[in-house]
């Protein structure tokens, strides 16, 4: 389909990873050309190491890998586990998915708490799970199923879990969780917490970091490793030198943006997401349209339902080319069926406004109903009174 492209219009991304940038970001490795082994550069590590300590709310620093999230994952499981050990993962979406992958390729045995796409994992869908289990090494388990726009209740599984196997590590992917919702380690009893760059730290790829409580650290597996070497890299980053070449250019970045979520403080970032996510769920229904996680619902992002009769793929690709809003889809079964509207990061309710209006016009353009006519605009005047309550 050939659309014509409004004139004027700027491109914006409105996906829960990349998450658009600062511009003070962006600039920031343009400031100064650094080698990192130097004395300034490892000043410059050590500062971001201490300063996401709090975010994640861990004794220790987390480890900053050059890598992508998936890398961070990989990391946590290699380093956690041997060939043998008895795992669970909880399996709810594209994400929990990656974990069940991870466990198999590297021969665990693998137990896995299957989850209905667009629900949160339950403490009974646990509990069935747990009953056919030994020992298990470690729980992996999704803050936020990014794919289907679920917040997993982490707290009611982390209490079943601990009911039978107080020992058992839990494993928290909050990639595109930590800063939309909150977590603290130590208070929530999370012995690994894994999160990157792009998603609420609002930089480019590149960049995971994985946190262990103190249990975990005490429970490293003798696998063999080389790159994802937790131990070697805790070692040399506790005085600011990564054990690799580091990607210098996004630690330059991240050391501004940490500035800034300390400036405002992590609690009041988790409160702006919950904020503009409750605001967007208000204006779908005045969009004749549904919230496709009923019960958990992220507060990094929404899954809307693609209404009857409309062509999900064709509504992103209008979106994107005529009124420059790109908007991620559904992945695999839910290809064409939902659209996932993030307000992940540096995201502002004037950015929302834009999203928002752009699917009012989208949809009408494509003969919805409850878009078209006097009802243009509803969405974002819902929106609007939602942010203001």
């Amino acid at each position: 389909m050939d659309h014509k492209r409004e004139p004027f219009i700027q491109q914006r991304i409105f996906c829960p990873g990349p998450t658009p940038v600062p511009l003070d970001a962006k600039l920031a490795p343009l400031n100064s050309e650094i080698y990192h082994r130097t004395d300034d550069f490892y000043a410059l590590h050590l500062k971001c190491s201490e300063m996401l300590r709090p975010i994640f709310g861990c004794e220790r620093i987390p480890v900053i890998l050059s890598c992508s999230g998936t890398g961070g994952l990989e990391a946590a499981l290699l380093n956690l586990t041997a060939p043998g050990d008895e795992v669970i993962v909880v399996n709810g979406g594209k994400f929990g998915e990656r974990w069940e992958d991870l466990a198999i390729r590297y021969g665990c045995d693998t137990k896995v708490v299957r989850v209905a796409s667009g629900k949160g994992a339950r403490a009974e869908d646990l509990r069935k799970v747990l009953i056919g289990c030994r020992a298990p090494k470690a729980f992996f388990v999704q803050a936020n199923e990014t794919s289907t726009g679920v917040r997993h209740p982490l707290a009611e599984l982390v209490a079943e879990l601990k009911k039978t196997f107080p020992d058992c590590l839990v494993v928290v992917d909050a990639i595109s969780s930590l800063g939309a919702h909150p977590l603290n380690m130590k208070a929530d009893g999370f012995d690994c917490v894994i999160s990157a760059s792009q998603k609420g730290f609002g930089l480019n790829p590149g960049l995971a970091f994985v946190a262990l409580s103190e249990r975990g650290w005490n429970q490293l597996s003798e696998r063999p490793r080389y790159y994802f070497d937790l131990a070697k890299e805790l070692k040399g980053q506790s005085k600011g030198r990564s054990a690799w070449t580091p990607a210098i250019g996004l630690i330059q970045s991240l050391a501004v943006v940490l500035d800034k979520i300390h400036g405002v403080g992590i609690d009041v970032m988790v409160r702006n997401h919950e904020h503009l996510a409750s605001a967007v769920r208000a204006s779908l229904p005045a969009m004749g349209l549904e919230l496709f996680a009923k019960v958990h619902p992220s507060n990094a992002l929404t899954a809307i339902v693609v209404p009857e009769g409309i062509d999900g793929t064709a509504l992103q690709a209008l979106l994107r080319d005529r009124y420059g809003v790109t908007v991620p889809g559904g992945q695999d079964e839910l290809k064409g069926k939902i659209l996932r509207l993030s307000n992940l990061g540096f995201v502002s309710r004037f950015d929302l406004v834009h999203a928002l209006s752009a699917m009012e016009f989208a949809l009408r353009d494509m003969g919805y109903g409850p878009c078209s006519g006097s009802n243009l605009g509803s969405g974002v005047k819902a929106f609007m009174q939602a942010i203001e309550s």
